[in-house]
């Protein structure tokens, strides 16, 4: 009788429906979560806010995340919903398109993501202090970025796109304009707008441009 309960336990543990809703929590705790981290930042954010922000006890945290520092590494994590790296590599294209798919990404999941320039002020503001929450950032973001872009740039290498250039080994140039612009509007908000429109275009334009190889 007691092995058969187990059973019956674990199928309810394990039912599509209970998933579900283990996950539909945990998007809640994060919703939260990222709102507690923007209005008071890192250091003065405390589990006891994130359950009241929540509308949950502070032990269902737990249940989910060990502690803050994984908290927000999850929340990080839940800012761009398809990782570039893994769009890249099964990418069917030209280098070119792949790049243009990029930049576009990174201008639509990144730059003017809210909830990205909400986190790289908190980077800005603590990261001193936790450089811990840095390498989050950047393993969890940054990283598959500049993977993916070196990967776009040896693509139109290989195919004769491309030129060679230090860029194979700095992708972060092709990426720093929109950097640039995330902080331009940390900085001036509406009161020096950025025509983000324009802004890439432009941008996708420089870079393709150095890239290219120019007819002999």
């Amino acid at each position: 009788m007691r092995t058969m309960n187990s059973r019956r336990v674990k199928a309810a543990k394990s039912s599509p429906r209970r998933r579900e809703q283990k996950l539909h929590r945990q998007e809640e705790i994060l919703g939260a979560a990222f709102k507690v981290f923007a209005a008071h930042g890192y250091e003065a954010t405390r589990m006891d806010e994130v359950a009241r922000q929540g509308g949950i006890a502070k032990g269902t945290i737990y249940l989910y995340f060990r502690d803050k520092e994984q908290l927000f590494r999850a929340v990080v994590r839940g800012l761009v919903q398809k990782k570039f790296d893994a769009m890249a590599g099964s990418f069917q294209g030209t280098g070119e398109q792949l790049l243009r798919e990029l930049l576009s990404r990174m201008y639509g999941q990144v730059v003017r993501n809210e909830k990205v320039r909400s986190i790289v002020r908190l980077l800005i503001a603590e990261s001193g202090r936790f450089p811990q929450l840095a390498e989050i950032y950047h393993r969890e973001i940054i990283a598959p970025g500049m993977r993916a872009v070196r990967r776009a740039l040896m693509h139109g290498i290989t195919s004769g796109e491309f030129r060679k250039t230090a860029a194979v080994e700095f992708p972060q140039l092709l990426a720093a304009p929109g950097v640039l612009a995330i902080v331009w509007r940390l900085l001036h908000g509406e009161r020096h707008r950025l025509d983000l429109d324009a802004y890439s275009k432009a941008h996708l334009e420089f870079v393709l441009d150095s890239l290219r190889k120019q007819p002999d």
